[in-house]
């Protein structure tokens, strides 16, 4: 497979009244085609940031150091201009809040048209609005949105004609989070990204979400942010540990899910199995300050694992059979435990 986006030591900062926020700390993280990797931290790790900062919408925050090629391209010296062309054609967002993302003043049927006009013609929200008027109705248009909404398992609505003269407050919110797909699906992407894809979803809604999910990572890019073990599970070929603005660990689904090799990777697993009667593993250690970090592994206070020195020196990323790690534990190429 060849490679469509590579991220090199990445840093993106936000400076605020309290002092400077390392939100990503040399992030680096390579996709190739048709691949599907999955993002996983708890909140606060800089997953968001990141995923912001392929589209450079990051802002307040700065990117200080670091590269993000694209197809080839390097992403971090393009205007504004130039980035409004890889937005929604190149890479496109599945946003998370699918009851904010969509307009509540027009339809479904001329948001999606909208994308369309906004893939075709360039521009802004405005001045498609002016110059598409007469292609919303055109047959190819339509013709395309159907297509796209069969793929969703939202034909039938369609047809029936409950879908594109609705407005987004009508309609479920699995619905609408599949309204969210379809709209970046019409842009044809070559990577998409969908952040919290399930967020705020019932069971079935979810269900549904993941099915959807399934079906279009089989032939497109795709990276998924998640903080839910079964979105990445199901859907993911590699996934990649992020704590405290770094990748702290990163390998094949299969292989992190059963064996985790970083100390943080095991208690966030072990958390996400947790089930009534359980008791919850006990993290040591306060919450991590981005703005004053530890010395060493930003992990080590709250590490049942660390060593001396872990307070002190920063892990670079190693090699540890499949996967790579920043980890004293692997540093020297050897299981430690």
């Amino acid at each position: 497979m060849s490679e469509l986006l590579r991220v090199v030591n990445l840093s993106v900062v936000f400076d605020t009244p309290a002092g400077r926020v390392h939100a990503n700390r040399g992030i680096n993280l390579a996709i190739n085609e048709n691949e599907t990797v999955g993002i996983m931290g708890e909140s606060g790790c800089g997953k968001t940031v990141l995923f912001l900062s392929l589209l450079r919408l990051q802002q307040p925050g700065m990117i200080t150091d670091g590269s993000i090629v694209f197809d080839g391209r390097e992403l971090t010296g393009l205007t504004a201009s130039e980035m409004q062309q890889v937005r929604g054609r190149h890479i496109a967002l599945v946003p998370q809040d699918h009851s904010t993302a969509l307009n509540p003043a027009f339809t479904v049927g001329q948001q999606l048209s909208e994308a369309l006009l906004i893939r075709d013609n360039g521009g802004g929200l405005w001045e498609t609005s002016l110059m598409g008027r007469k292609s919303r109705d055109s047959r190819g248009h339509l013709h395309e949105i159907r297509a796209v909404l069969n793929e969703l398992a939202l034909g039938e609505l369609v047809e029936t004609g409950r879908l594109l003269d609705r407005y987004p407050h009508q309609l479920s919110g699995g619905i609408r989070q599949r309204i969210l797909i379809a709209m970046a699906l019409l842009g044809r992407p070559r990577m998409l990204i969908a952040d919290e894809p399930t967020t705020a979803l019932d069971r079935a809604s979810q269900a549904q979400t993941l099915a959807v999910l399934n079906r279009i990572c089989r032939r497109m890019t795709m990276l998924i942010i998640s903080h839910d073990v079964e979105v990445i599970r199901s859907t993911c070929d590699r996934v990649a540990v992020m704590y405290g603005g770094r990748i702290v660990e990163t390998g094949s689904m299969v292989e992190l899910f059963r064996k985790p090799k970083h100390p943080y990777t095991r208690l966030l697993l072990s958390c996400q199995k947790f089930s009534r009667g359980d008791v919850l593993p006990e993290v040591a250690g306060d919450v991590l300050n981005l703005i004053d970090f530890p010395p060493g592994c930003s992990f080590h206070p709250c590490c049942p694992q660390a060593m001396p020195i872990c307070s002190e020196v920063e892990p670079t990323e190693t090699q540890a059979g499949d996967a790579m790690v920043a980890c004293h534990l692997y540093t020297k190429g050897e299981k430690a435990c």
